[in-house]
């Protein structure tokens, strides 16, 4: 039974993620115990006939792949270049207020506190004033102001900054 009846001609009843949804897809692949296969020796001796012959032979049980690469594959030519973080742009340096270009909080005042060895600046409102969180900010993003504050004595503490893909520890 097709599980998405075509309305036209490539054109399914149900989306995509409907479809695979009746499919059961989410319950992930069957897994069955498969018996583990008797280990193969790569090669077998097979008796030769023949006074000359020397009565026995080692035949290989697996056969030789039929192509073979006529050349060996180029490898890319190694770089010298290394990743470096961006240059911070002379206006910006701790304590600057910068205003926030893009993202949930665009057109925010933030202060900005250091830059991350990634090359991202770490922002902040403060949260408890006007709700911005410490955040990482690209610098193409932010409008460098002439106010500064006065950070002597405040102690930016070692983050753990988790990239985008890696999961929360915290999280359920």
């Amino acid at each position: 039974m097709a599980r998405s009846r075509q309305l036209a001609p490539g054109i399914g009843r149900f989306s995509r993620s409907q479809a695979a949804a009746r499919r059961q897809l989410y319950k992930g692949p069957k897994k069955s115990e498969k018996a583990a296969a008797a280990e193969v020796p790569p090669f077998k001796e097979v008796k030769v006939g023949g006074e000359k012959n020397g009565g026995t032979r080692l035949v290989p049980t697996s056969k030789a792949p039929r192509f073979y690469p006529a050349e060996d594959v180029r490898l890319p030519k190694k770089s010298r270049k290394s990743p470096k973080p961006a240059k911070l742009r002379s206006t910006i340096v701790p304590g600057t207020v910068l205003i926030l270009l893009a993202g949930r909080f665009r057109g925010k005042r933030v202060v900005f506190l250091k830059q991350l060895d990634s090359g991202l600046l770490l922002v902040t409102g403060p949260y408890k004033i006007n709700g911005v969180p410490l955040r990482r900010v690209n610098q193409a993003y932010v409008i460098a102001t002439s106010t500064k504050l006065d950070l002597e004595g405040f102690k930016v503490i070692q983050l753990i900054v988790p990239l985008p893909c890696q999961v929360h520890p915290f999280a359920g």
